[in-house]
């Protein structure tokens, strides 16, 4: 498993903390998967926890990072994994362009219907499955000759009571 956050910087060397992003072949297809941690960690969570790090949205960085990944990388997507919310996500999608599909996490209600935003370069899809394993989030993309041709997202419900535990994780 890849940790991927560009949003996380360490205060003394102003450098990312994690790998900013990961090129995955997904079924023979070439997608950049950005990582977007929580912003709002510091304000969140005690200090102590994150005493040498920096957080924060980041929206220029993130620009970059994307116009860098589509001259530099060859893709046919770029997802962004986003810990942001859906209100968050839908501001960052019409001023940040280069993004295909932000997928994320964090609302507390898992929106049903992905919502496409205009930006400068097209648009962005943007989606959320809600928090607490409450909800699968699952997304197809079509691939034509000239790149994405289509999608399909779907939230799937996790019925945690129908699910068997992990006899690992119980013995914990």
């Amino acid at each position: 498993i890849d940790f991927v956050a560009q949003n996380i910087i360490d205060n003394a060397w102003e450098e990312d903390v994690f790998k900013p992003y990961v090129v995955k072949e997904i079924n023979g297809i070439p997608t950049a998967i950005i990582g977007q941690a929580f912003p709002y960690t510091p304000i969140a969570n005690p200090s102590r926890f994150i005493p040498d790090w920096t957080f924060g949205i980041r929206e220029s960085d993130l620009a970059e990072l994307v116009s860098r990944i589509r001259d530099t990388e060859r893709v046919d997507a770029v997802v962004l994994l986003s810990h942001n919310g859906m209100d968050v996500d839908l501001k960052l999608a019409s001023r940040v362009a280069g993004i295909d599909f932000i997928l994320g996490g964090h609302t507390h209600d898992g929106v049903p219907l992905p919502v496409v935003v205009g930006n400068s370069g097209g648009k962005t899809v943007v989606t959320n499955a809600g928090s607490n394993g409450k909800f699968v989030g699952v997304l197809d993309i079509q691939f034509g000759a000239s790149g994405i041709s289509g999608y399909r997202y779907r939230l799937f419900p996790v019925f945690a009571n129908l699910l068997p535990g992990d006899s690992t994780m119980q013995a914990h």
